[in-house]
């Protein structure tokens, strides 16, 4: 009996086409004075060799890029990351990193602290420069014409390892913020400052309690906070390289979450607060208020999200949350606000750290498929674009089009549409998503599935 196709397979295979920047057809009108380069990375080459990856977390990155040229035109691109890795395996015909490689190559290579760069997780623009950026390494310089891998970077010599794929910029600062976990006798979280101008800068490394798994973190215009959720590190496991990735963490929820807030004026006196336990991939935004730390995050009961994201297995959808940290009492409470699963949250980027309503999510209901969805985190108010189970969107990104912050901002979301097995870009007003895309641009191939991605202005 054949086996019944995954939905939007498509989306977890190799990608079919690489190119370069090339017309794309416009269903709908563009708006006028829209100019920039959206770029995407997620995992595009699931199977290589003839042996296919257990889990999307070990594959090797595509970035695509979609140009808008401000008068209604759209060229797009995709390409897959050549990191050195990725040449180095493609020279030797085989796997040489990662679980598709041999049992002792691999063993040596954690030994060796040898790990691929894939670049498979997150496109990222700092300082009109394009990066690719995969949390277990340092960042890929791409060019942002051609997409061709230009080499990694340690930004001035501030990464001293690892960069997660979740920078934050906080406007009124001027200034981008990211971390990096270094694994070892101590497991170590570098917190890094990223200036849009003059130097960069390691503003401190501090001790994690357990080698854990922390993939995002949350700034306001006064601290770094970061929640280590209690998935610990099997070092046995992972070191000797046995059983997949998604069986290297064990859920220890008896351990609650830790928070570790960093001053930003005083970054070597973090305060750490012990709560109870949960887990999340990622953060809405953060804000102050009196003593408070106010964080809205996409909360999971716990860790099995991390096996799903290999099988496709079902699991207790994430919701968001707003939690309430008191800074003087050490005081936790955590809140649903919206009743639908949500994920890939994102703000408009003029009001990050800031006291903001509005963050824009992809959401998914068992019964009525994906959306796309604004939704208000003080009173729970939503705005929907509802697609139905054939149209499967992808993280929504915030594209600025007016100086006045009460203006919503573009949305664009990488779409895959089931029924042709094509793949496009929605633009829409993230004021008005329920009215659906204003432009619908076409890919003439389906793209792998994309984690996150980046607006380049001009």
């Amino acid at each position: 009996m054949l086996s019944e196709r995954r939905p939007h397979a498509s989306l977890y295979e190799n990608i079919g086409r690489t190119h370069g920047f090339e017309p794309l057809r416009v269903d709908g009108q563009l708006p006028e004075g829209l100019a920039g380069t959206m770029y995407r990375c997620g995992p595009g080459q699931i199977e290589r060799f003839g042996h296919r990856l257990s889990h999307p977390f070990e594959a090797d990155g595509v970035v695509m890029a979609v140009r808008l040229d401000g008068r209604g035109g759209a060229m797009g691109a995709a390409r897959v990351i050549e990191g050195a890795g990725y040449l180095e395996e493609q020279a030797a015909g085989r796997y040489l990193y990662g679980t598709g490689a041999p049992w002792p190559r691999r063993v040596i290579n954690s030994l060796r602290g040898r790990v691929k760069n894939t670049g498979n997780t997150r496109a990222w623009s700092w300082r009109g420069r394009v990066f690719a950026v995969m949390e277990a390494c340092k960042p890929i310089e791409l060019d942002p014409e051609t997409l061709e891998v230009l080499g990694e970077r340690d930004l001035d010599g501030a990464v001293v390892r690892s960069f997660s794929a979740h920078p934050h910029r906080v406007a009124r600062l001027a200034t981008s913020f990211n971390f990096g976990l270094r694994y070892g006798k101590q497991t170590m979280l570098d917190l890094y400052a990223l200036p849009d101008e003059g130097p960069t800068q390691l503003l401190g490394s501090y001790e994690c309690s357990w080698a854990g798994l922390v993939h995002d973190f949350v700034v306001t215009e006064r601290h770094a906070i970061f929640v280590s959720c209690p998935a610990k590190l099997k070092l046995a496991r992972a070191l000797f390289q046995l059983g997949s990735l998604s069986s290297w963490f064990e859920w220890a929820p008896a351990l609650g979450c830790e928070i570790i807030v960093v001053p930003l004026a005083n970054p070597g006196a973090p305060k750490r607060f012990n709560v109870d336990a949960f887990w999340v991939w990622h953060f809405v935004n953060a804000f102050e208020r009196g003593d408070e730390l106010v964080i809205d995050y996409c909360r999971y009961p716990d860790l099995s999200s991390l096996t799903s994201l290999g099988d496709g297995s079902k699991i207790d959808p994430p919701k968001l949350h707003r939690g309430c940290l008191n800074l003087r009492t050490g005081a936790w409470r955590s809140e649903q606000r919206w009743h639908s699963s949500c994920e890939f949250p994102r703000v408009d980027p003029r009001v990050e750290g800031q006291a903001h309503p509005h963050a824009w999510f992809y959401a998914r209901d068992e019964a009525d498929g994906f959306s796309l969805a604004r939704v208000d985190a003080e009173s729970g108010d939503a705005d929907v674009w509802a697609l139905g189970p054939e149209i499967k969107p992808s993280e929504p990104v915030p594209v600025r089009h007016s100086e006045d912050p009460s203006v919503e901002p573009w949305i664009l979301s990488l779409c895959h549409d089931e029924a042709s097995d094509l793949s496009f870009v929605a633009v829409l007003d993230g004021g008005a998503l329920a009215d659906g895309p204003v432009a619908k641009l076409w890919f003439d191939q389906s793209l792998p599935d994309t984690f996150h991605g980046d607006w380049v202005a001009g």
